[in-house]
């Protein structure tokens, strides 16, 4: 299958330049469960004959991996037991980790490609529908600098979404609430992790079920895990894609020293005032 024209394709905003095959001499094969990880390790070797190909199950041994020695080539799944894949991607671009990314998912959950919208990658293949010989291709078509998309994929990530979908609906701030109430708790302990009253998280939630139409706290944990705002592991944590980042930067705002600056930072200010 040729690849499709995808010329206006930007979430990596990569340089155009990139590497043949034979040149690539790390690749990092990121995906949870030793079985797929071990078939997709076989395909980067096929893509690859001549380079170190390391496979991760974790996003804590990817980014091992990846901050031990950087990739010229990653290949990244999105759902991993311990984090998840769009909340790796910032990481791994921040701190330059792999000169070219392929995101492997078939997800369709509307939060999560929306997430992928903002998220700086080289190429995202959907591994339900692609064959193994398009994955090469992609693999090849990234790392020389390329970027590839599946056609299935196109039009959730690239193109304008369409009208009136379940998210456009929702505030941030309540699609924030959608996200904590999405493993079943409560008011009090939403509000605290959130940094709200209880009754403010009631307000969102009566709000929450107005405008998705639903009747029970039951329907609200089976949307907010349809819409892909929240994953439940098999040990039973909840995992909130995209929301890692939000997370850490409240923890930051609302620390003691983010709310009241050092006092020589206070002087220095009044006297450059």
């Amino acid at each position: 299958m040729p690849p499709p024209d995808i010329s206006q394709f930007s979430p990596a905003s990569r340089p155009p330049t990139g590497k043949s095959p034979d040149q690539i001499r790390r690749v990092v094969v990121a995906q949870w469960g030793r079985t797929y990880a071990e078939a997709l390790t076989a395909v980067c070797r096929r893509a690859f004959p001549l380079a170190e190909i390391s496979p991760c199950c974790s996003g804590a041994e990817t980014l091992a991996a990846l901050r031990k020695e950087p990739a010229d080539v990653l290949l990244i799944a999105l759902t991993f037991p311990d984090t998840d894949g769009v909340d790796l991607l910032p990481l791994i671009a921040r701190e330059n980790l792999a000169t070219r990314v392929l995101v492997a998912s078939h997800r369709r959950e509307e939060h999560s490609l929306q997430a992928l919208r903002a998220a700086r990658f080289d190429g995202l293949i959907d591994t339900l529908e692609e064959s193994v010989e398009t994955l090469i291709s992609a693999l090849h078509l990234v790392a020389n600098g390329e970027p590839y998309i599946s056609p299935t994929l196109r039009g959730a990530v690239i193109d304008r979404p369409v009208p009136g979908i379940v998210m456009q609906k929702l505030t941030p701030m309540e699609t924030r609430v959608l996200a904590e109430l999405g493993d079943g708790s409560n008011n009090p302990a939403v509000a605290s992790r959130l940094g709200l009253s209880a009754a403010t998280v009631q307000t969102h939630r009566r709000n929450l079920m107005h405008k998705l139409g639903l009747h029970n706290g039951g329907q609200l944990v089976c949307a907010a895990i349809r819409l892909g705002l929240v994953r439940i592991t098999p040990d039973g944590r909840a995992i909130r894609p995209g929301f890692a980042m939000l997370s850490a930067q409240r923890r930051r705002t609302s620390s003691p020293a983010a709310a009241y600056p050092a006092r020589g930072n206070q002087q220095r200010s009044r006297r450059s005032a």
